[in-house]
């Protein structure tokens, strides 16, 4: 009999894995409560149906409970995670709260049932080793782990907060309707926090853009991932700096029409390099907006030139595209930044011009021109219509040959650092394609100008911070599983033009996963489900894998 299900999604391309957030519904776990329930049927879980007269609803509301969880070892998730293991449920001095039916809730006496903390036995150990979590998504699009079961409640007139034990899959419903009574101070539930990610790159405080665009933020969503790789079109940066060096790859020379292995590097691309991808938290000098993979393209500074590397790089797996130099006006470039888009879906970047006054560039659908602010968000670099969003450049402090560190001013620095960003747009989600992450970006963009698009700013100066929260927003959400008929169904956000598979293993330790045979997909173009026809007898844990075609 079927009595589990691993919702793991994961994402795909033809040539690389990428391994996305693993999502865990499970029916047998390591406690002695009711059996999970996989859905709710509350319509309280509808985003933006709460509306208590208790002054602390934000918690509770614009929020939707999704299917409870065992979360994978390896989930981005997770601080210190390990494989799902079984513990105890005894604590010596504490007592498990009985658990209390939804229908129960108003009754009179529901405070002398609830137990004081720390004399409450919340089963949070037993269920954080399990790795089993109930889930909230936000009306923002973000992803919130609980601890199942538990309701963390204030009664009025109690110096302590108390914990109510309610039914599996029903927590939210249940602190909203706790929430409302008029004994209550306030309820909420059992929230997972995390710690903020703090890298101890130790010259990382005079690289003031960081807090200014919100890295912090954005790294608290993704570092980035090594499988996306971005070109530095330059002549080539020190390789092997020591805080450049763990991203480096072979790149091509340009001009020559060979690999380049090796390079003392010259500034300029040295500097760039860093901000864009020096790595971040390694213990040594700076950090760039994300680990992502580093390569060197050389040119001598010919449109040709430029056009051969964009064509070298679609073709080597490179879906970012950094060439601080002039020619952002060059239809020829425009149509490798084309070429770029539609066959890597990648984005070509080009530094906005340094020096006062206008440029007479027309605005080039496929390349993205970066203008140039200072650490109080003013504009000091060229303006233009070819403007299209604006990042810190001046006196920003980065790499630079013989492995050091200096501070450097340019667009020519302003575009890596944007390259970097949204190189690690595209590792929270690479199903997204250049023209969403540019719509993320515009959409979350600091309007620092006139309202809306204008000459200085361009969309506006990117807050990285916000654009990672909605890159993350996107990613596919595992909205339910049943079992029916003999057969298994799980299901996710549908997101057209991907390619969608369900797969089985055992176990989660020492997975072997295999392919289901005969799946059986159906949409309704908003949520996808896939069906297991002959699921086995024993207990099996399920993937959905989701592929760029």
């Amino acid at each position: 009999m079927f009595v589990g299900l691993f919702g793991n999604w994961q994402i795909v391309s033809p040539a690389r894995t990428y391994g996305g957030q693993s999502t865990t519904a499970s029916a047998n776990r390591p406690s002695d409560r009711s059996p999970a329930i996989l859905t709710s049927k509350s319509p309280c879980d509808a985003l933006g149906t709460y509306n208590p007269s208790s002054a602390h609803a934000a918690p509770l509301s614009n929020r939707r409970q999704l299917p409870t969880v065992i979360l994978a070892p390896d989930d981005p998730g997770l601080e210190n995670a390990s494989s799902p293991t079984i513990v105890s449920s005894d604590v010596p001095g504490r007592r498990i709260p009985a658990v209390i039916k939804v229908s129960a809730l108003a009754r009179p006496d529901l405070a002398s049932r609830a137990v004081p903390l720390p004399e409450a036995n919340t089963l949070a150990h037993v269920n954080y080793h399990g790795r089993r979590f109930g889930r909230l998504l936000t009306a923002e699009g973000e992803r919130l782990l609980f601890n199942p079961q538990s309701i963390l409640v204030k009664f009025k007139g109690q110096a302590r907060v108390s914990v109510i034990s309610v039914e599996s899959g029903r927590e939210l419903e249940a602190a909203r309707a706790i929430a409302n009574r008029p004994d209550v101070e306030f309820a909420e539930l059992d929230i997972l926090q995390h710690q903020a990610f703090d890298p101890n790159d130790p010259l990382i405080g005079y690289q003031w853009h960081h807090q200014e665009i919100g890295s912090y933020a954005a790294w608290d969503k993704s570092l980035g991932q090594s499988f996306i790789r971005i070109a530095i079109v330059d002549p080539p940066f020190q390789m092997d700096h020591p805080d450049l060096a763990a991203h480096t790859v072979s790149g091509w020379d340009a001009v020559a029409n060979q690999p380049i292995t090796a390079s003392s590097g010259i500034h300029h691309s040295t500097f760039g390099a860093g901000m864009a991808a020096a790595v971040i938290g390694n213990g040594l000098g700076v950090a760039g907006a994300g680990n992502c993979e580093l390569l060197p393209i050389n040119i001598n500074g010919f449109t040709s030139e430029m056009c051969n590397a964009v064509y070298w790089a679609v073709t080597n797996g490179v879906r970012v595209v950094n060439i601080s130099w002039t020619g952002a006006d060059s239809d020829a470039l425009n149509a490798a930044g084309t070429y770029l888009r539609l066959n890597a879906r990648g984005i070509l970047a080009m530094p906005g011009l340094n020096g006062p006054g206008f440029v007479n560039y027309p605005n080039q659908p496929d390349i993205w021109c970066i203008s140039m602010t200072d650490a109080a968000d003013n504009q000091q670099s060229a303006n233009g219509y070819h403007i299209d969003f604006a990042a810190p450049g001046w006196q920003v402090f980065s790499t630079t040959t013989n492995s050091g560190y200096t501070f450097d001013s340019g667009t020519s620095y302003a575009t890596p650092l944007f390259c970097g960003v949204v190189a690690v747009l595209f590792s929270i989600n690479p199903t997204l394609g250049p023209d969403e992450v540019i719509n993320l970006l515009k959409s979350t963009a600091a309007d620092k100008g006139p309202s809306g698009w204008d000459m200085w700013y361009g969309w506006g100066r990117i807050n990285f911070g916000a654009a990672a929260a909605a890159a993350s927003a996107t990613l596919p959400v595992l909205s339910g599983a049943l079992q029916t008929d003999g057969q298994f169904c799980v299901a996710t956000s549908f997101k057209p033009g991907l390619d969608y598979t369900l797969w089985r293993t055992p176990a989660l330790s020492g997975p072997q996963w295999a392919q289901v045979p005969n799946a059986v997909l159906s949409t309704n173009n908003e949520q996808i489900l896939l069906t297991d026809p002959s699921p086995p007898g024993a207990m099996h844990f399920y993937r959905i894998q989701i592929a760029l075609p």
